[in-house]
Parts: structure tokens; sequence; C-alpha cells
């Protein structure tokens, strides 16, 4: 059973050239029919009326019926969800272990979002890599707007600089003075 509904202008524009019973039987034909699904008996002039009148009201009762399945719905599953926290397993078993494998103990030098790094994991790419290299990597990595897609920073920061040193060594020039003494060709600056 319905609370309210929609009266349009249109409802009332065609009231306009009724008599006032006549009107008044209209209207009350519309609110029985909108909020009760009864339709009365009218005169010929009302009942015309009320047959352009009732399509719209249909579909605003199928717009609500349609509301209302889907707050049963939403109802219903939380409900479930409420169950699920609030019943508690009758064969819960005591004993779990749990590794998360995290170690409590292991000092963290760098967080951010859900991505962190450990002391020694950090120590392992600044004695592969430069400290100053390793930490503009990380601030890349923070800074990165789709590094919600990583899981672990250690892994993703190692592929980072291997792929910054990969570019650079490509971009670089070699000059005479990076090669050993052996292919030089005998010229001295």
């Amino acid at each position: 059973m319905r609370d309210s509904f929609i009266f349009y202008r249109s409802f009332f524009e065609a009231t306009k050239t009724l008599q006032p019973e006549q009107a008044a039987d209209l209207y009350y034909a519309i609110c029985s029919y909108a909020l009760d699904r009864r339709e009365l008996e009218l005169d010929n002039i009302c009942t015309a009326l009320f047959s352009l009148i009732k399509p719209q009201l249909d579909a605003n009762h199928k717009r609500w019926e349609n509301g209302c399945k889907k707050k049963q719905k939403v109802s219903k599953v939380q409900a479930k969800q409420k169950q699920k926290v609030s019943k508690p397993k009758a064969n819960v078993n005591v004993n779990v272990n749990v590794n998360d494998n995290v170690n409590v103990n292991e000092k963290v030098y760098r967080k951010f979002s859900h991505l962190q790094i450990n002391l020694d994991d950090y120590d392992k790419l600044v004695n592969e890599y430069n400290k100053q290299k390793v930490d503009d990597i990380l601030d890349q990595i923070e800074n990165f707007k789709g590094n919600t897609k990583y899981k672990n920073l250690y892994l993703t920061a190692k592929n980072w600089l291997k792929r910054d040193n990969l570019t650079t060594n490509k971009n670089e020039k070699k000059r005479a003075s990076d090669f050993d003494n052996k292919r030089s060709f005998g010229i001295s600056l």
C-alpha cells in the first residue's frame, strides 16, 4: 500500500473544464487508484479523462514496486550479512595458526599507501644501486598514479631500477675513456 503518489500538472489541467462535482469525483478516483489500486465508477466525461491519466499512474506504480523490490533485496542481503557477523560458527578451531608472512620485529624503512619496504630489502637495493637512485625510484613509485596495482614495493623498486638502468645505459654515448687500456687507440689526451 502506497502512502503517496505524483500528481502531475496535466491532471490538474484536464480537470479545469469540469464542473466542481465532476472534478472532485475525478480527483477522488485518481487518488483511490494511485494509492489503493481501486477503480471507481465515473460518468462518461470523467471516465474518458481518467482513461488518459491511468497509464501514467500505472507507470508510476510500477516504478514504485521496482523500488520496493530493490529495497527488499538490499535488506535481505544486509540481514544475511548481519547474520554472518552476529552468528559465531559452531565448529570454531581455537588453535588457528595464521601466518601473514609479516615479521613484527621487521623494521620498515618506508611505507606509503598499501606498500612498504623493510630495511633489509632496502639495503639489498642500495648495495646493488646507489642510495640516491633507490630513494628517487621509491619517490617515483609513491607518486605514480597506478601504484595500487603493485603488491610488493621491493620487487617493484627492483624492476624500476633495472628498467631505469637499461634506459640510461642505452642513451649514454661511449667515450674513449670508458674503454680499458687494451682497447685504447694509443692516443692520450
